[in-house]
C-alpha cells in the first residue's frame, strides 16, 4: 500500500478522534449551560425561603432547605464533566509547569489511562446500584416533613459521574491526537496544565 494512502488513513483516523472528542465536549457543554438555569430557580427558592422566614410564614421550611441543597447538588453534578474538558478542575501544576507541553501531554495521557478513567468508571458504575437501591427502598428525607423520592437527586449525581467519564474520554482523545496525529496544540485545542480562561 502506498505510503501516502497509509498517512491519509492515519490522518482521517485522527480527524475522526478529534471530531468525536469535540462532539462529546459540545454535548457536555450543552448540558452544563442548560442546567445553569437551575441557578435562577435555586435563587428564587432561596429568596422565597428567606422572605418567608423573615415574615414568619408557616411553611415546610425543611422542604425548602432540602430543595436548595438538591439544586446545589444538581448544578455541581451537571457541570463536572464539562469542567474537566475545559481544565476548570483543581490541578497541582508545581511539578509540570517547567516541562515542555509535549511532556505534560504524556503525563496527562498516563494520568487519564492509569488514574482518572479507571477510578471514575468504577465509581460511576457503582453509582447505578446506589440509585437503584434508593429507588427500591423508596428512600426519602430523614425528616418527616422533608422531601421524598431521594433517588432522583442521587440519579442526577450518578449522571454527573458518567459525564465526568465522558469528559475524561474527550480529553484523552485530544491528547492522543496531539501526541500521535501531527496536529498542533491549537488545532487540537488541548487544555492541560495552567490555562488562563476568560470568564
Amino acid at each position: 500500500m502506498p505510503q501516502k494512502a497509509v498517512l491519509g488513513r492515519g490522518w482521517d483516523a485522527m480527524s475522526a478522534l478529534l471530531a468525536l472528542s469535540e462532539g462529546i465536549r459540545r454535548l457536555l457543554e450543552r448540558i452544563a449551560l442548560i442546567s445553569g438555569w437551575l441557578l435562577v430557580i435555586m435563587a428564587c427558592v432561596t429568596t422565597f425561603d428567606v422572605i418567608a422566614r423573615k415574615f414568619g410564614m408557616q411553611l415546610p421550611y425543611t422542604k425548602l432547605q432540602e430543595l436548595e441543597w438538591h439544586f446545589h447538588a444538581a448544578i455541581f453534578s451537571l457541570w463536572m464533566g464539562y469542567c474537566y474538558t475545559i481544565n476548570a478542575h483543581p490541578r497541582v501544576d508545581t511539578f509540570t509547569e517547567m516541562m515542555s507541553y509535549r511532556r505534560r501531554a504524556w503525563i496527562e495521557l498516563t494520568g487519564c489511562l492509569v488514574l482518572a478513567l479507571p477510578y471514575m468508571a468504577l465509581v460511576a458504575y457503582y453509582s447505578l446500584d446506589f440509585v437503584a437501591q434508593s429507588y427500591r427502598l423508596g428512600e426519602q428525607s430523614d425528616s418527616t416533613v422533608g422531601l421524598t423520592h431521594r433517588w432522583i437527586i442521587k440519579g442526577i449525581y450518578a449522571a454527573g459521574l458518567w459525564m465526568v467519564v465522558l469528559g475524561i474520554l474527550s480529553v484523552l482523545l485530544r491528547v492522543i491526537v496531539f501526541l500521535f496525529g501531527n496536529k498542533s496544540r491549537e488545532e487540537v485545542n488541548l487544555q492541560i496544565g495552567t490555562v488562563i480562561m476568560d470568564v
